[in-house]
């Protein structure tokens, strides 16, 4: 064989390897780029998984502080018409008229004496000439307040106190759910 022919031979066999190489590689590159895709789409799904989550998360969380936002201005509405609404009772309660006023202080007093017999009883200033003093009850001076009467007893040991503002908040305690439910029910 001559030089020629050996150098050909040499060089196809070179050409052949060489395109060999080249195929190989694109190959192995194209597995790559393959495997390389596959793992972009997984991050690309699992992102998105994560990202919805998120969002839901974070709508449902919205969604709570408003509804408790919600509720918390509603309570504040309803405790203001509650103080408004016991405002305007002490409001009537102070404006009864002196003879309302007169029968109720000699209820309280008949209920007092009951209670007591012999007892001292206090009134506002405005209130003192609608008392109508029975035996056994003494007036032993002023107090403060939109009115009513307050009764203690002969040893100053035990008081009755039906001061309008304290006899409101007795019955605004243990009635609160029942006005509350009729108002807001």
């Amino acid at each position: 064989m001559s030089l020629d022919k050996v150098v050909d031979e040499i060089l196809k066999r070179g050409e052949q390897k060489k395109a060999e190489i080249i195929r190989e590689g694109e190959r192995e590159r194209d597995e790559l780029v393959s495997l390389a895709e596959k793992k972009l789409e997984e991050n690309r799904l699992k992102t998105e998984k994560r990202s919805r989550a998120l969002t839901e998360q974070l709508e449902q969380q919205e969604a709570s502080s408003a509804e408790l936002e919600s509720k918390k201005n509603m309570l504040a509405a309803e405790r203001a018409v509650m103080e408004e609404l016991k405002a305007r009772v002490l409001e009537e309660l102070a404006s009864y008229s002196p003879e309302k006023k007169k029968m109720l202080f000699s209820k309280l007093m008949l209920s007092a004496k009951k209670e007591f017999g012999e007892c001292t009883v206090y009134s506002r200033k405005e209130d003192k000439p609608l008392l109508q003093l029975t035996s056994g009850v003494k007036y032993g001076g002023e107090i403060d307040g939109i009115g009513g009467l307050v009764f203690e007893s002969k040893d100053k040991s035990v008081r009755l106190n039906y001061r309008f503002e304290s006899l409101l908040e007795d019955v605004w305690n243990s009635k609160l759910r029942d006005v509350h439910k009729k108002l807001f029910g």
